[in-house]
């Protein structure tokens, strides 16, 4: 849990722009999402050790670094030379963005960051320096995505949410767009990026077209712009009671301590019948239900059915706690909010608030402990009907409740 060094002086972003560059960048990607956080991202090549998509050969590939050394990159594709692939094309509602042209548009994607400078703003400036190639080039909306555990940092540069969530093989993905000459939006956030866009022409003839077709992200800005005391009082509206006697995780806390975790989580909005986690998919996040209700389910989004949770409950505790993959699927039955709790937070928590850190631990393991006292009691139960009653042997699997 060591604070990530300081970048080197002579490190800078640089552009791949010849075949061994770019190859030492397919094999970095390959090094940080499949050797070492065990993905499986498209274009995955086991056999050269690379990662490398049809993508790559039409886009601009940049990486921060030196001679020596990769610490990140981020492809950036502009949408007048690249084709956004149809799946992405969909999930990006583009046709949504038909008023405006394909030199008008980009998408940031691929980005990956070794884990010794996970921690530091590597990622950041990588995305600061794309950001500055599009305003360059007049372009007015970047579009990307990422996970629930990474939404936080994307707002904070400046993009917004919009629509709805999708899933791909690395789980549940939240569509993303950049308003790059939107510079006012860029100071409500506190964007490091607005010292950059001031050196270019703004313009509120984007942002206002925006705010009529997607109206929803109004209210997204709001909440991810308030202080710590408005989202406090947004939580306590959301759950009908004060947080700490609605969400378990905050038992013991001040109310001080209570309000920076809670501020420094996400909240995001998925549709019915949306999947919120996969089994067998790796994660570091946990999940607190504002409003709405979760169907945990066994073998897929197709199977049985083995709990379901509401308002105030947490689901995804084990994965946040160990990295393990995902024991179940879990979808939602209803439209929910939910709170979105990264491990990384718990990181940070154990330097500047220590106790409330301990404190958040000792709790969860209280919520373990409890579920699998309940697991256990319902798999003695059911042994004990099983063995009371001929099942004809045919070998059906009788599960307790999963904790994923």
């Amino acid at each position: 849990m060591c604070a990530a060094p300081s970048l080197p002086k002579n490190m800078s972003v640089r552009v791949a722009q010849n075949d061994a560059s770019r190859l030492r960048v397919f094999r970095f990607r390959h090094s940080v999402l499949v050797d070492e956080l065990h993905g499986n991202p498209p274009g995955r090549d086991d056999t050269n050790k690379v990662v490398r998509e049809a993508l790559d050969d039409t886009s601009t590939i940049l990486y921060l670094g030196s001679e020596h050394e990769i610490m990140g990159t981020v492809r950036l594709s502009y949408a007048l030379v690249t084709p956004v692939p149809p799946n992405l094309y969909e999930a990006y509602q583009l046709k949504s963005f038909d008023d405006y042209a394909d030199s008008d548009l980009s998408m940031t994607s691929a980005w990956a960051v070794a884990e010794r400078w996970r921690n530091s703003p590597a990622l950041a400036i990588l995305l600061g320096a794309a950001f500055k190639m599009c305003l360059e080039r007049n372009i007015l909306f970047d579009f990307s995505n990422c996970a629930p555990a990474q939404l936080n940092l994307f707002q904070r540069l400046g993009y917004r949410r919009y629509g709805p969530n999708f899933s791909d093989d690395s789980g549940l993905r939240v569509p993303l767009v950049m308003l790059l000459n939107d510079i006012r939006h860029l100071k409500l956030v506190k964007s490091p990026l607005f010292r950059i866009a001031s050196n270019f022409e703004s313009s509120s003839d984007t942002a206002v077209w925006f705010s009529r077709r997607f109206p929803e992200s109004n209210r997204a800005t709001a909440i991810a712009s308030m202080s710590e005391d408005e989202f406090w009082v947004y939580m306590t509206q959301q759950l009908h009671e004060d947080p700490s006697a609605s969400i378990p995780l905050l038992k013991g806390m001040s109310d001080n301590d209570a309000k920076r975790f809670i501020a420094a989580s996400t909240v995001i909005s998925c549709e019915a019948e949306e999947t919120v986690i996969n089994q067998g998919e790796l994660g570091n996040e946990m999940f607190v239900i504002l409003s709405g209700e979760v169907e945990v389910r066994a073998g897929g989004v197709d199977g049985r059915p083995i709990a379901n949770f509401g308002r105030g409950d947490i689901f995804g505790e084990v994965a946040y706690v160990s990295e393990v993959e995902r024991s179940a699927t879990v979808v939602a039955l209803t439209g929910i909010e939910i709170l979105v709790v990264t491990q990384s937070m718990l990181k940070k928590m154990t330097k500047t608030m220590p106790e409330a850190a301990c404190q958040v631990l000792f709790n969860l393991s209280v919520i373990l402990c409890d579920r699998l006292s309940h697991s256990t009691e319902t798999l003695t139960i059911e042994n004990d009907v099983t063995d009371s009653v001929d099942v004809g042997g045919n070998g059906e699997d009788r599960a307790p409740h999963a904790v994923t």
